[in-house]
């Protein structure tokens, strides 16, 4: 079996762009797994992204969670200076120029999106909801840090502890919506990884922290980082 080295990220931070760099050109792997899929690879590459097939694939209430959920994450990249994702895109270049191959292990986004519109249009309301009420993050990281003064800095990745927080919310509120998004995901790109082991003798996995605990506890592996 490969040693699997899991890198978490945030998909807006700076500390994530060098973080994959580092590691990818330390660890020396033999593959570079990324929490992308192909779809998704070539519409960041782009930059083109067309809300009109998505409107046409989705439900109203999925459309418009969709479109939130983006929203949000560009408003926080704007804050920062960073486009969602880019840590991705650096992995796949860092790895390109180290001679490494590279793996797309997400879940396609048309099914993820697909198992969407099978969560209630109440569960997505509400999601919807929560989003705009806590636009300012104040509230989400209070319930998060369990009633502690939270001070988030959007430049580095979230420790474990509030990653596991925001997860144990979104678990309890919103457990379709978990489901679809982190659960099913996770046990994806764990069967990826997986496979890809037969393959590889050290793969790099970068991936968002939201999937970072789920992977590793689906591996048995606690991660080199």
């Amino acid at each position: 079996m490969a040693e699997v080295i899991i890198v978490p990220t945030s998909h807006i931070a700076a500390e994530s762009l060098k973080m994959v760099e580092r590691v990818i050109r330390e660890e020396g792997p033999d593959c570079v797994a990324v929490e992308l899929d192909i779809n998704r690879f070539m519409a960041m590459e782009s930059r083109e992204a067309s809300n009109w097939q998505a409107l046409r694939q989705l439900g109203p209430w999925t459309f418009l969670m969709f479109i939130v959920l983006k929203r949000v994450q560009s408003w926080l990249g704007r804050k920062v200076g960073i486009m969602p994702g880019s840590e991705m895109l650096r992995s796949v270049r860092v790895a390109e120029q180290e001679g490494v191959h590279v793996e797309f292990i997400d879940r396609d986004i048309g099914l993820t999106l697909q198992r969407m519109n099978g969560v209630s249009w109440r569960e997505k309301a509400k999601l919807i909801f929560f989003l705009f009420r806590g636009l300012t993050l104040d509230s989400v990281m209070a319930r998060a840090g369990r009633g502690r003064v939270v001070r988030l800095d959007l430049n580095r990745v979230p420790p474990r502890e509030l990653i596991e927080g925001v997860m144990g919310i979104l678990r309890k509120e919103f457990p379709g919506i978990y489901r679809a998004l982190v659960a099913e995901r996770d046990a994806y790109m764990a069967r990826r990884l997986t496979d890809l082991s037969g393959r590889f003798e050290r793969i790099v996995a970068v991936v968002g922290a939201a999937h970072a605990t789920g992977l590793r506890r689906i591996l048995g592996r606690t991660g080199n980082l």
